[in-house]
């Protein structure tokens, strides 16, 4: 996600530059937690007033919100693996869930 900058303008009047990365970055951001204080358990106290892997976040797509894709240690069939998985959540019943979706994977020889 990008870092937002923000700038005094050239005639250093009491005018400020974001940059348009950074305007995107804050604006995403403010999204996100909308969308996350959605949730009856976070109004309520009993999750998170922030998501916890919000830093990790990659968008939000009808209502499920999607994280980086990792590349990690696991085991598919039995047999030891590198899985391409990523964290989604969603809301369900008032509380935010979640599972890890794997897209693909491959077989680590021993």
């Amino acid at each position: 996600m990008a870092r937002i900058t923000i700038e005094r303008s050239p005639d250093q009047h009491e005018h400020w530059v974001i940059e348009r990365e950074g305007a995107e970055a804050l604006s995403f951001r403010l999204a996100q937690q909308r969308q996350w204080e959605e949730a009856e358990a976070v109004r309520d106290g009993r999750q998170p007033a922030t998501d916890p892997d919000g830093f990790d976040l990659d968008e939000i797509r009808g209502g499920v919100r999607f994280y980086h894709w990792h590349e990690v240690p696991g085991t598919m069939d039995g047999r030891p693996a590198l899985l391409f998985q990523r964290l989604v959540k969603w809301l369900a019943n008032g509380c935010w869930e979640n599972d890890l979706d794997v897209d693909c994977y491959r077989y680590v020889d021993r």
